[in-house]
């Protein structure tokens, strides 16, 4: 049975990854996706910049609150000004940084946009374990009761319908994990991911970080499941 969580929330979060990927190396780089064609900096430079433009207000037209939203508006804001640096010196090579600085700006804001829509999806434990049993309704309630860090015995429960009162903050982090993973992975993919060793948590298992430190795990497992998911992906 599907999860009907916050209206259009896999959308707004979409447009935001979308405005991020723009602003983000290599697509804020590297000749401004123009590097094959026979063009000018300047043109390249003013195609790039008309579609973060274009992103940004096709985000904006969606939000509920639209350019009133704060984080919305601070994107607005900033391509005003990428806009201003781009028209000051079309053919500059961006010598003292400042066009680098304002993409970096305009991507940190996106990034904040894009978990701020994830925290208003998820952060609800309830919202949340209802995905993570949708998510992995392939899985054996034995393996999601381990991941979870509870028994059986209160997954059958929470399937049940009854509220999440046990280690309600590592089940919506699972659950946002989830949300990246589960778009290019299968629910057993998902579980082989827990269980995998990584490099980038010093040779631990995202499963052995959620044991130790469920708070403190929430930056890095987050990182860790948007890099999966890009590679997958590419």
């Amino acid at each position: 049975m599907p999860v009907k969580l916050v209206p259009n929330i896999e959308e707004l979060r979409f447009k935001a990854e979308q405005i991020e990927g723009l602003v983000t190396p290599p697509a804020s780089v590297e000749e401004r996706d123009g590097r094959r064609r026979k063009r000018s900096l300047a043109e390249r430079r003013q195609d790039w910049h008309g579609r973060v433009v274009d992103a940004v207000l096709d985000l904006s037209n969606s939000m509920p609150q639209g350019v009133e939203d704060y984080d919305v508006r601070k994107l607005l804001e900033q391509v005003v000004a990428l806009r201003r640096l781009l028209d000051a010196d079309p053919e500059a090579r961006d010598a003292d940084g400042e066009i680098d600085l304002a993409t970096m700006k305009t991507a940190d804001i996106a990034r904040r946009l894009h978990r701020r829509l994830v925290h208003d999806q998820l952060d609800d434990p309830q919202v949340a374990v209802r995905m993570v049993l949708s998510g992995l309704e392939q899985v054996s309630v034995t393996d999601i009761a381990r991941l979870l860090g509870v028994s059986t015995r209160t997954v059958r429960s929470w399937q049940g319908g009854n509220p999440v009162r046990q280690n309600a903050a590592r089940v919506v982090l699972i659950a946002q994990l989830l949300s990246y993973l589960r778009s290019s992975m299968t629910a057993v993919g998902v579980m082989l991911w827990f269980d995998a060793e990584r490099a980038q948590l010093s040779g631990r298992t995202p499963f052995e970080l959620l044991e130790t430190d469920v708070a403190g795990a929430y930056e890095q497992l987050i990182d860790l499941a948007r890099g999966s998911r890009a590679q997958l992906a590419g």
